[in-house]
């Protein structure tokens, strides 16, 4: 199943490596609903620069993204 995955930077991140994840939940009817609740309460907190992932449940492929 499909999961939506929101990281954000907190008031004093700069960096993207200083992301949290700030919430994770099934991909449904509701999914843009969810995300801008969660946006917008996470903005009341200072949070900025918001990223959404998405996770299908599969393993990584670390063969593909590592070339020597």
């Amino acid at each position: 199943m499909r999961e939506i995955l929101i990281y954000g930077l907190s008031k004093e991140a700069t960096q993207e490596w200083q992301e949290d994840l700030l919430a994770c939940f099934p991909d449904s009817v509701n999914t843009q609903d969810n995300i801008n609740k969660v946006k917008q309460a996470a903005s009341a907190q200072g949070f900025h620069s918001f990223r959404i992932a998405t996770y299908n449940g599969e393993s990584p492929d670390f063969a593909k993204s590592v070339t020597v």
